[in-house]
């Protein structure tokens, strides 16, 4: 049992409590593109103990803020190789050439409003131990700009 303020909640109650992170493989590249090229291809469950894919992948912490307006993507630079660092990580911002798809399991456990992210350019953060790379889900703060729009105001 669990005491919060003189309450006892029993533990099937905590079950109700939204998760707000979980641990997915990202496969990174292109979706039209087998792959290749930059930006995120897919996003699936972690991959199984000595599996591999030949394709560029790395698993991430995915968070969802707790107000619902972004995505976090946290990549243990322990995890990385340096192939996908040189490639994705090497700049403070994250290209996606194609918009990807989000899994179903995540749209419906935080409720999103979105099905995927778009292309365009957004925000990476490195911090001593990991990797941060930010979607937003309302509103374009944290993207840079799409490869076909322009910095002007709108």
């Amino acid at each position: 049992m669990v005491h919060s303020n003189l309450e006892i909640l029993h533990p099937a109650l905590l079950l109700s409590a939204p998760i707000r992170e979980v641990e997915m493989e990202v496969i990174f590249g292109t979706p039209s593109r087998n792959c290749s090229g930059t930006g995120i291809c897919m996003i699936a469950s972690r991959l199984p103990q000595g599996h591999d894919i030949p394709c560029p992948h790395a698993p991430a912490i995915i968070h969802c803020d707790p107000s619902g307006h972004e995505l976090v993507f946290r990549f243990r630079k322990q995890r990385l190789s340096d192939r996908v660092v040189q490639e994705y990580f090497s700049s403070s911002y994250f290209s996606v050439e194609e918009a990807f798809s989000l899994p179903q399991r995540l749209i419906r456990m935080w409720r999103l409003p979105i099905t995927g992210i778009p292309r365009g350019r957004y925000f990476v953060e490195e911090y001593s131990l990991e990797w941060r790379l930010y979607f937003p889900i309302n509103s374009n703060d944290n993207k840079l700009s799409s490869p076909d729009t322009t910095n002007t105001p709108r």
